[in-house]
């Protein structure tokens, strides 16, 4: 029986049939955008690493084995074009191949940018009506901008009608890191914002449960897990890092309960950026995330 995670995974061209299919995003374009700091197209490989050196296929707070769960690993998209826009076409075409083909892909991320179009992928690939979804995050990322970066997301998808804004939750967002435009902007598509404040108060699994309700209540979802809502002492090297945020439980607890929900067809991971970690640390709180959503892809 294997032990390890990394004895389960295996290339897509070798398992064409899975349960899960893991991409990387070598992106960072978007974040630099924004006045970030450049690095997170290394997160990828960072993230990959730390998977295979550490995670093992048991957990024993849900008392539940991996061992049978197949998983691929369909490798980095090639997205060194010069054009921006090209590089998100690409985003767009290879998700929605690769969310034909899986009922779960895990995307390894990689600034925020890269959501507008996996989400552009998971509309195109189930027959192209709005989706739902949570963002797990200290920032809205709804700026009204013509360019693709990390602040606009979400945005450009409630504007261009791929994502329903009464199935979109926010999660997490910081007092003091978004404009009451931003906010505004939001309760005008009807979607609902769980300040970081109320999740430290009332913990994640009440918020997480009821957005993943919401936003799988019609059809397929995404959940989006921004790295940079964790606090800096648990995740230093992130594109825009915060002294407050998620602690590591409640990261792991938004991601256990997004893999449970079988309508949750695309979960990622973003804003690593491993030119700025502490001995692997976020890396490693990033492979752990994934390792949750993959017990809950397990538990079912």
């Amino acid at each position: 029986m294997p032990t390890f995670l990394r004895e389960l995974i295996q290339p897509a061209a070798a398992l064409p049939q899975a349960e899960v299919c893991l991409v990387g995003l070598p992106l960072d374009f978007g974040t630099v955008l924004e006045g970030g700091r450049a690095g997170a197209r290394h997160a990828p490989d960072a993230i990959r690493r730390e998977l295979r050196r550490y995670h093992k296929t048991y957990n024993l707070e849900h008392n539940v084995s991996l061992d049978h769960l197949r998983i691929a690993d369909a490798g980095n998209l090639d997205l060194t074009s010069p054009d921006h826009a090209r590089n998100h076409e690409t985003i767009r075409r290879e998700l929605a191949a690769l969310l034909r083909q899986y009922p779960r892909v895990v995307v390894l991320g990689g600034s925020h940018d890269g959501t507008y179009s996996t989400v552009r992928g998971l509309f195109d690939a189930t027959g192209g009506q709005p989706v739902g979804g949570v963002n797990l995050d200290a920032h809205a990322d709804v700026k009204d901008k013509p360019e693709i970066s990390s602040g606009t997301p979400f945005g450009k998808l409630l504007r261009e009608g791929v994502l329903a804004g009464p199935r979109f939750t926010e999660i997490g967002l910081h007092s003091n890191l978004n404009t009451k435009a931003d906010i505004d902007f939001l309760n005008e598509q009807q979607v609902t914002i769980v300040p970081l404040a109320h999740v430290q108060q009332d913990g994640m699994p009440l918020y997480q449960e009821r957005a993943l309700r919401r936003a799988t209540a019609a059809g397929p979802a995404f959940v989006s897990f921004d790295i940079d809502g964790c606090a800096e002492a648990y995740a230093p090297a992130v594109s825009a890092p915060s002294a407050e945020g998620f602690t590591p439980r409640q990261a792991t607890q938004a991601a256990f309960l997004a893999g449970q929900n079988a309508q949750v067809r695309l979960f990622e991971v973003v804003e690593l950026n491993p030119v700025f970690d502490r001995d692997n640390q976020t890396a490693r709180l990033a492979a752990t995330i994934i390792t949750a959503f993959l017990t809950g892809v397990a538990k079912g």
